[in-house]
């Protein structure tokens, strides 16, 4: 799950503040998430697309990613751009709850760092139950 994305033009980097469910409370009437906190981020980013939204009373997640080194994506920078990198294409779908939408980074490096403390997500998912 998403809570907070930063784009610094200067550092060049995309930044994703996660929470990644480590596993599924049951409790009585509901259910809830056990998480642990994160950052996924793309560092000497090349190229991006954003269309990045919220959606009222919705968590944004990671629904799928790949991470490519050979792409349409990357064949359309310039040669002179690409010179002496290790491009790769970070793919990831983010379902939005209502929307589904595509990002693409092109960047040279990558990393997920996750915090050690785990914590209750404090939401109440009972409206996944409804028909």
């Amino acid at each position: 799950m998403i809570e907070e994305v930063c784009i610094n033009h200067c550092e060049k980097s995309i930044i994703f503040k996660i929470l990644k469910p480590i596993s599924r409370i049951d409790r009585q009437g509901g259910f809830t998430y056990r998480v642990k906190k994160g950052t996924l981020k793309f560092d000497n980013v090349i190229n991006a697309n954003i269309p990045y939204s919220f959606v009222w009373n919705e968590w944004s997640e990671f629904y799928r990613s790949a991470v490519l080194i050979t792409s349409n994506v990357i064949d359309r920078i310039p040669a002179k751009v690409k010179e002496n990198k290790a491009l790769k294409h970070i793919y990831l779908g983010i379902d939005y709850g209502v929307d589904y939408k595509e990002l693409d980074i092109v960047c040279s490096d990558y990393s997920l760092t996750l915090e050690d403390q785990e914590d209750m997500l404090h939401d109440d998912f009972d409206w996944l139950n409804e028909e």
